[in-house]
C-alpha cells in the first residue's frame, strides 16, 4: 500500500505463474476523501450528517461513493430502505478504511507539530473510577509537558465508550477491563493493563459506624457510580444480599465526585479508589475504612490494535500510565 497522487492510495497485486509467463496486475485506485466518505455514513448511520461533518452537499457525497464503489466492485451501502444499512461487503471493508483515514490523520496531526503548528488533539474516554483523580492530574501533566494539546475526555459505561473506540470516535479508552471481554469487538482491541489499588468506603466523619459490623453497614444507603465496580459475588454476604435484592447502590451516580459529595453530606457512604479516598479525605470532614472483603480497582488503557497512533495519543497514554503508578505508591 502506497500514497500516490491527488491524493489517492494505490491497492495493487501482482501474481506470477513461472518464467516466461506474463505476471499479473490489477490496481484500484482509492482516493482519501471517498473513504473518509465512506467511514461517516457508516458512523451515523445518516447520509444528511456525514454530508454535514464533511461540508458537503448529499448529491457530492452520493457521487464520491458511488465512484468508490465502482472502483472496487463491490456496493457498500444499501440504497432500497429508508435507513442507511451498510452491505456486506461495507462491514468487511470498513476496518480497512477506518485504519487508513486514523493514518492520514495521525500523519497530518504529526507533520503540523514538525512544522511548528498545531500540536494535535486526543479524544480519550474514560469510566468512572479513573475519571478523578487519574484523568484530571494526567491532562494537567500533559498541559504542563506539551503546551497546544488539545485533549477531549468523554465519560460513559464501558460498552458505550468501547463502541465509540472501534468506531475511532475515540483515541483510546480508560475503563474497567472485565467489560473489555464482553465487547463484541474485543479480538480488535488490546488493553495496557493500570496497576491496581483498593477500594475503601468513605463516609462523613460526624457518621458514627462500626465498620466491623456489615449487617448494619449493607442497611445504610451507599452511593455508587454507574456501573457499579462489582458484582454479588464479589462481596461479603450482607451485601451481596443487598445488592442481588436491588437496595444496593441507594444511589447509582455517574461521577465519583457526586458519590463523594453524598457522602460528605452524610447522605450515604461510598466505594472509592484509595488514592481519592486520601485526598477526599484532607478537610477532616470526610473519613474512609477498609472494606472488609478486599475489593481493587481493574482498570486499563484500551486501544484498536494495529491502530496508527500519533504522538499526542502516545503522550496521553504514557502521561496516564506515569500517573497511575504514582498513585498506587501514594495510595
Amino acid at each position: 500500500m502506497c500514497f500516490a497522487h491527488n491524493p489517492m492510495i494505490a491497492l495493487s497485486s501482482a501474481a506470477s505463474a513461472g518464467e516466461g509467463r506474463a505476471a499479473y496486475e490489477e490496481q484500484v485506485s482509492v482516493e482519501i476523501r471517498q473513504l473518509k466518505h465512506f467511514v461517516s455514513p457508516y458512523r451515523h448511520r445518516s447520509f444528511v450528517l456525514a454530508a454535514e461533518e464533511h461540508e458537503v452537499t448529499q448529491s457530492a457525497l452520493s457521487r464520491s461513493l458511488k465512484k468508490l464503489e465502482a472502483e472496487i466492485g463491490h456496493r457498500l451501502f444499501d440504497r432500497s430502505t429508508h435507513e442507511v444499512q451498510s452491505t456486506a461487503a461495507g462491514d468487511a471493508l470498513i476496518n480497512w478504511a477506518r485504519d487508513v483515514v486514523d493514518a492520514v490523520r495521525a500523519f497530518s496531526e504529526e507533520a503540523s507539530r514538525l512544522a511548528g503548528g498545531a500540536a494535535g488533539h486526543v479524544r480519550i474516554g474514560t469510566g468512572p473510577y479513573p475519571a478523578q483523580p487519574l484523568m484530571t492530574r494526567a491532562v494537567s501533566k500533559l498541559a504542563a509537558e506539551h503546551p497546544g494539546i488539545q485533549v477531549s475526555v468523554v465519560a460513559g459505561t464501558s460498552k458505550d465508550l468501547l463502541t465509540a473506540l472501534v468506531e475511532r470516535k475515540l483515541d483510546f479508552v480508560v475503563c474497567d477491563i472485565s467489560k473489555y471481554d464482553d465487547s463484541p469487538s474485543a479480538e480488535r482491541i488490546s488493553v495496557i493493563k493500570l496497576p491496581s489499588e483498593p477500594l475503601v468506603a468513605v463516609m462523613s466523619a460526624n457518621q458514627q459506624l462500626d465498620a466491623a459490623d456489615l449487617e448494619e453497614l449493607a442497611r445504610l444507603p451507599w452511593a455508587l457510580p454507574t456501573p457499579a465496580p462489582f458484582g454479588a459475588r464479589d462481596l461479603p454476604r450482607p451485601f451481596s444480599e443487598a445488592f442481588a435484592a436491588g437496595r444496593l447502590p441507594y444511589y447509582q451516580l455517574e461521577a465519583t465526585s457526586a458519590c463523594i459529595e453524598l457522602a460528605r453530606a452524610g447522605h450515604a457512604i461510598t466505594l472509592v479508589p484509595r488514592s481519592l479516598a486520601i485526598e477526599a479525605c484532607r478537610n477532616g470532614d470526610l473519613r474512609y475504612h477498609e472494606v472488609p472483603k478486599p475489593l481493587r480497582t481493574n482498570d486499563g488503557i484500551h486501544f484498536v490494535r494495529h491502530r496508527s497512533r500519533s504522538s499526542v495519543t502516545q503522550n496521553a497514554i504514557e502521561a496516564i500510565l506515569e500517573i497511575a503508578k504514582e498513585q498506587t505508591r501514594a495510595g
